[in-house]
């Protein structure tokens, strides 16, 4: 009796083996239906591929002779079946070790794939999911079970493709996620577990997109985010609001119909670069408002109705090029108010609305250099004094036809002690040479002396001010000078009154001179 049972047991044994059993380690390619039928007959006891496996032929419309199949050690790429529109005969299948391919541009499309159905019991996709170019898809259904890709997700020119429906349980991507080209894609709810993405985040061209909902568990991109032509429904960035930290670069650009940055509230830091470019609809930076640091650059450009960048108020140190590049009706640069330093070049180009550099006084440093051009309405440079001037390499200050006054204490500084080339032209008088902002430079003093032996009042004046001295010091004259260095009020018999009522509404710098003293303050006309 025992024999007997051991008999069996060894039979059961051999019978599991023989039934689960690795074949064609080097691949295999069905090209017809007739492969597919024959398969079972032609490799027998064969259940789990080592090699890749390519399914592409004319003529196949059902997969139902790879029916024992359990597993996958390769690629699965599933493509340019013309008739081929489900994949019911992989039903067995529960994990594929290499890369699953449904269409491709180079290898071609399934055009008649209605549904995933077939792939309902994998579970993981250790390499990378592609599913593109397949014309007839509407959504992902059939993948419901798949909880974890290790390789990158794209899901690209699926014509018909309105939801991600089918996603649901994914809860990590070891690579980057892709989601482009679909003009009938409505949301991306199927995504609504995802929490880990690897590598970049691309959200492109999908026309139908009214916000990106089903992003929320997504808290760090360990890539790069690009968002690029999401039209029209796009409005702002909802869905990306959990997104804490950015460690590559950043990129906004051509939404045509994106008005403002709202969904990134939680936003600290980016590591590489940022572009924000080409949103013709964006009129405020709101969103951004807890961005804290750009490790790379920040290149603000072509953004039509741009008013403002209110939205940057927290943002501290850039580590690369800050470049702001004809946003035609910026008008205010105020928001960087915060901004300690810049690693590179401080470029301000085309800015036709841009009339002062003010929102810039925290700046302290920059890496290189100083480029300040085509700014029509520009008239002063007030705003950039502090830059040190030993943290400039080359200054190029030219075509600002508006641009009277260059004369400000970081540039006054730098040219006493020029780190590299000096440009300087075709601005207006007072700015339209090197010459004459170092005559400007040689009498504008515009730190207030705060030591002062003397107390002017009040300050800002409209009519007329109060000179009075400390400690029995005597003015022997007084010089008042506007912006451009122009002595426009001489007195040499002081009271302790002077009439300022007929100097124009302004900044001035006025001169008080005692037999050892020579002292130059701010003084404002309202």
């Amino acid at each position: 009796m025992k024999i007997l049972t051991l008999l069996i047991v060894l039979a059961f044994i051999i019978q599991a083996t023989v039934s689960s059993q690795p074949c064609l380690p080097d691949g295999i390619t069905f090209t017809t239906q007739a492969e597919i039928d024959d398969f079972q007959t032609n490799y027998p006891n064969c259940t789990e591929i080592e090699g890749d496996v390519e399914i592409n032929g004319n003529d196949i419309a059902n997969l139902n002779g790879l029916s024992v199949l359990t597993s996958f050690g390769g690629d699965l790429e599933i493509y340019d079946n013309d008739v081929l529109n489900n994949l019911t005969g992989l039903e067995n299948i529960t994990s594929i070790e290499g890369n699953l391919i449904i269409g491709d541009y180079y290898l071609g499309g399934n055009p008649s794939m209605t549904s995933l159905t077939g792939l309902d019991n994998v579970t993981s996709i250790k390499g990378g999911l592609l599913i593109g170019y397949n014309d007839a898809l509407t959504n992902l259904t059939g993948l419901d079970n798949v909880t974890s890709i290790g390789g990158y997700l794209e899901i690209t020119h699926n014509d018909a493709l309105t939801s991600l429906t089918g996603l649901n349980n994914i809860t990590s991507i070891g690579g980057s996620l892709r989601i482009q080209y679909h003009d009938n894609l409505m949301n991306l709810e199927g995504l609504s577990n995802l929490l880990y993405i690897g590598e970049d985040l691309v959200l492109k061209n999908n026309h139908s997109l009214t916000s990106f909902a089903g992003l929320e568990g997504i808290s760090i991109i360990y890539g790069n985010l690009f968002l690029i032509y999401n039209v029209p429904g796009i409005t702002s960035l909802s869905g990306l609001d959990g997104i804490t930290t950015i460690h590559g670069k950043l990129d906004i650009r051509e939404n045509y119909y994106l008005e403002n940055l709202s969904g990134f509230e939680m936003l600290d830091s980016i590591g590489g670069n940022v572009y924000i470019g080409y949103n013709d609809a964006l009129n405020n930076l709101t969103g951004l408002n807890e961005l804290n640091s750009v490790d790379g650059y920040f290149v603000l450009e072509n953004n039509a109705i741009l008013e403002n960048v209110d939205g940057l108020s927290s943002l501290e140190t850039i580590g690369g090029t800050l470049f702001f590049g004809n946003n035609d009706q910026l008008s205010s640069i105020i928001g960087l108010n915060e901004l300690t330093s810049i690693g590179e070049n401080l470029e301000i180009y085309g800015c036709d609305a841009l009339t002062d550099l003010t929102g810039l006084e925290s700046l302290n440093s920059i890496g290189h250099d100083l480029c300040v051009n085509y700014n029509d309405a520009l008239l002063t440079l007030t705003g950039i004094d502090n830059i040190e001037a030993n943290t400039i390499s080359n200054l190029a200050i030219g075509y600002n036809n508006m641009l009277a006054i260059c004369h400000v204490q970081s540039v006054c500084d730098y040219l006493v002690s020029p780190n590299g080339n000096i440009g300087i032209s075709n601005n207006a008088p007072g700015c339209n040479s090197q010459e004459e902002v170092e005559e400007a430079c040689a009498v504008w003093v515009p730190n207030i002396n705060s030591e002062s032996e003397f107390s002017i009042f009040p300050n800002p004046a409209e009519k007329e001010i109060i000179i009075s001295g400390k400690n029995g010091a005597i003015i022997k004259e007084v010089n008042i000078y506007n912006q451009i260095g122009q002595k426009v009020l001489h007195k040499k018999r002081i009271t302790n009154s002077i009439d300022v009522s007929k100097l124009r509404q302004g900044m001035y710098i006025i001169e008080l001179i005692t037999n050892d003293l020579r002292i130059r303050e701010k003084l404002i006309i309202r």
